[in-house]
């Protein structure tokens, strides 16, 4: 028996993994073998110590195939997997909110001169001037708790949200807030019509050029249909939000394990939603890693910093985000999220300080010396490869 054990396949390596120069990551490959015949990791002689070997193999391409060969009992064996080189690498952060129609609907009822003359959209901007936050707004079509629609947005801001799209983008979330889950039947034509109608209103009044790919898909739950639709439809990643996972794998690192490793360590009844028809071992593998190329899908799922700002207290997001940073598995990508309408006196689950949460989300991400990002474009907000 033959198995690579790492990287995994759709693995996504940066130079924390290995060595890394203009041309190639050096990284050092692992895995087991029950055949005493020699092994070939890309055409490289695998050194051995008992049934585990080991290989330096070089990453040329952003996609990378690397294929170990052997023979048992006189029968060739191999097993082939593809992972990812992020070139050039850095840390980076993407900032994206959910859910919007609350300042949307206020702007259409009161017209004021400006976009930045309401507090909400004055206040994300204030953040952007102070750490140069780039933020996506993720849109529904309907307002589900005071009467509105997107087509009565007016056009008259164009040019401001065309003038404001270096920071600010616009992008689809879904139809409206309820149902919960819209988007889990397998036929996916109501969540591709659904994405065309607020692309098409978006582009009407803030400019092709405001809309961005989204990242995420309310409640970040899709069929596998609907994935696979909006991969080919142009959207290149996708959070994920698995619940339990967080509690799960602390646990097992609490005990000096790493949980991708600890399989019998990690109480997987606790795990629950996992988003995206992922399985148990990809939410493992996404909390500690962080990103998973799905080469089937031609996307990359990825997990957050467990600091969504409307669930987390201040202290409690720089807490979170204290573990994130100091994560010993060589991240450099963090998701930053969080919902509107906590924002809104008006809304009944108000969260007086929510700005300030955002801002503090910010800082001590910016402080950390992540940029600024959208993970829609490039691999993941890193553009080297483009």
């Amino acid at each position: 028996m033959l198995k690579i054990t790492y990287p995994r396949h759709g693995a996504i390596l940066n130079r924390n993994q290995g060595q890394e120069t203009a041309e190639a990551l050096r990284i050092t490959v692992t895995g087991t073998s029950t055949s005493a015949a020699p092994i070939l990791v890309n055409g490289v002689a695998a050194k051995r110590q008992g049934q585990i070997f080991s290989a330096d193999v070089d990453l040329k391409a952003k996609f990378n195939t690397i294929t170990a060969t052997t023979s048992d009992n006189g029968k060739p064996c191999s097993q082939e997997i593809r992972v990812v080189w992020d070139k050039k690498s850095f840390p980076r952060y993407n900032f994206y909110i959910d859910d919007h129609s609350f300042f949307l609907t206020d702007i259409a009822k009161q017209r004021p001169a400006s976009l930045f003359d309401h507090f909400y959209l004055k206040g994300l901007r204030d953040i952007h001037r102070k750490l140069g936050t780039k933020f996506t707004l993720n849109l529904f079509y309907r307002n589900d708790h005071h009467p509105f629609e997107l087509k009565d947005f007016p056009d008259c801001y164009r040019q401001e949200w065309l003038d404001n799209r270096d920071w600010l983008r616009l992008s689809f979330h879904a139809y409206s807030e309820f149902p919960d889950r819209p988007y889990t039947d397998p036929d996916p034509t109501k969540l591709m019509e659904d994405f065309a109608l607020l692309k098409k209103e978006i582009t009407r009044f803030a400019g092709a050029e405001t809309f961005i790919q989204p990242v995420v898909i309310h409640w970040a739950v899709t069929s596998r249909e609907g994935v696979l639709a909006l991969a080919k439809n142009g959207m290149p990643a996708f959070s994920t939000g698995i619940r339990g996972v967080k509690e799960a794998c602390e646990k097992a690192i609490a005990k000096g394990l790493n949980p991708v490793d600890a399989v019998t360590e990690i109480d997987r009844s606790a795990i629950s939603d996992i988003s995206y028809f992922r399985t148990m071992d990809d939410a493992i593998y996404l909390y500690c890693y962080k990103k998973l190329y799905d080469f089937d899908i031609g996307a990359i799922f990825f997990s957050g910093t467990n600091t969504c700002c409307n669930l987390y207290t201040q202290e409690q997001i720089a807490a979170n985000l204290k573990i994130a940073f100091n994560a010993p598995f060589g991240n450099e990508t963090f998701s930053l999220a969080t919902h509107e309408q906590y924002t809104f006196t008006y809304y009944k689950n108000y969260i007086p300080d929510h700005l300030e949460r955002i801002e503090l989300a910010a800082r001590l991400t910016t402080e950390h010396g992540a940029k600024p990002v959208y993970f829609a474009e490039g691999l993941l907000g890193n553009t080297a490869w483009d």
